[in-house]
């Protein structure tokens, strides 16, 4: 079955747009989805809560609570109707920085034949609570990101669409602009075959997929279970670092000599965020560390698995994942990290590349937990997509072409 299909949803309503679109659920702190949960009903983040809002409550209450978010949210006449299934086109905008991509379902099969691939390992124990949530919430509003090479002819059509004035426009709750265009249905057909020729890879949404693939799978594989999407081209996506802070007191002289041994390591001024080593900062002093040429390929070959594997392990005792090892995003400030956190390690690294996420992504591999943080970060609550009814018949391929499950190129 072609990869990328059309889609049915409802859509918000610009008047209640500012009270419902709201970022992902991980994306937000403890302290703020409480707020939201308090003070906003008609959030979407309603319909999302997780054992983290619930302590102690069992999946079927989690799951009676969500429906309710979303019964809420239906009542309230927040949502209009579309019309027939199509893509759409969806920009975010935070002062600026603007990403444009392509919003539209993906079958669900093309995450396991190879036609899309994922990065990331995922904990069993999320895809659980999260394949209990779909359950629950059978409709869908939160879009898995990909991205694919780009394609000038896909970019032709997202120019052209939009030069028109959008269905959507609404700034949410973190001051981000979303603005959303509906695709002519001919330029859809020339985006859905594509953008189905081409390789995909997760961006963001890893556990999501997962939960959804197990479902699927427990009903039997049918055919036209999706996915749904946001598509993004490479040049539309940052990929930014985590960085490993370790907690102490940490033995600065011995870790130094320890790393004297196999790297060069030069006193620097502050973090560079350079390829082929870490910035660590330690005892108050900033160090670049550079580590030797190594011919590991894919996965092992990445700046954060040689920091796991030749400097945490053997100097500290600990790896990614372990209690002592936080992680902290590249949108943190280095300086106000290392100031507050005088008796540990910070180990600054630079984003993986998309070459290098690429690579990983065909060999089958997955990186280190929390290796990249990847913009932008779709939001909920601006699609309602009832994850039910017929297949387009626009988006079947002739019999003869339907895809047999090999990996595509």
């Amino acid at each position: 079955m072609t990869l990328v299909r059309r889609f049915p949803a409802r859509i918000v309503k610009e008047a209640h747009a500012a009270d419902v679109v709201c970022p992902m659920h991980d994306a937000l702190t403890a302290a703020h989805r409480a707020n939201l949960l308090l003070e906003n009903p008609l959030s979407y983040l309603n319909v999302t809560r997780s054992a983290l809002d619930m302590p102690g409550a069992s999946y079927e209450d989690i799951g009676a609570a969500n429906a309710a978010g979303l019964e809420r949210l239906l009542r309230s006449d927040s949502y209009g109707e579309l019309g027939d299934p199509a893509l759409y086109i969806y920009r975010i905008d935070r002062d600026g920085d603007v990403h444009t991509g392509i919003v539209a379902d993906l079958d669900v099969s093309g995450f396991v034949d190879g036609r899309v691939l994922g990065h990331e390992d995922v904990k069993p124990e999320k895809v659980q609570a999260l394949a209990k949530h779909f359950e629950a919430v059978p409709t869908r509003s939160e879009l898995v990101a990909v991205m694919h090479r780009d394609d000038e002819v896909v970019e032709s059509v997202v120019a052209k669409t939009t030069d028109r004035t959008p269905i959507l426009t609404v700034t949410d709750i973190t001051d981000v602009e979303q603005q959303v265009w509906r695709v002519d249905q001919a330029d859809a057909a020339l985006l859905i075959e594509r953008l189905s020729a081409l390789r995909h890879y997760v961006a963001d949404g890893h556990h999501r997929v997962a939960a959804t693939v197990a479902r699927w799978r427990d009903h039997g594989s049918p055919r036209g279970g999706t996915v749904l999407s946001v598509l993004y081209p490479e040049s539309q996506t940052h990929l930014l670092a985590f960085d490993r802070l370790v907690a102490g007191p940490i033995d600065a002289d011995a870790l130094l000599d320890g790393l004297t041994s196999h790297c060069e390591v030069t006193e620097v001024a502050g973090p560079t965020r350079r390829h082929g080593g870490f910035d660590l900062h330690v005892a108050s002093r900033w160090y670049r560390v550079e580590l030797p040429a190594s011919v590991a390929e894919g996965a092992a070959a990445l700046d954060v698995s040689r920091l796991d594997e030749e400097v945490l392990r053997p100097h500290l005792g600990v790896v990614s994942g372990h209690e002592r090892v936080s992680y902290v995003s590249e949108l943190t400030e280095s300086h106000e990290v290392a100031a507050t956190h005088p008796q540990d390690a910070l180990f600054v690294l630079a984003a993986p590349t998309h070459a290098e996420l690429v690579a990983v992504a065909d060999r089958g591999e997955v990186m280190p937990p929390k290796s990249t943080y990847i913009e932008p970060k779709p939001r909920s609550g601006i699609f309602l997509h009832p994850r039910q009814g017929p297949v387009d018949p626009r988006d079947l391929p002739p019999a003869a072409s339907v895809a047999t499950g090999a990996r595509t190129a």
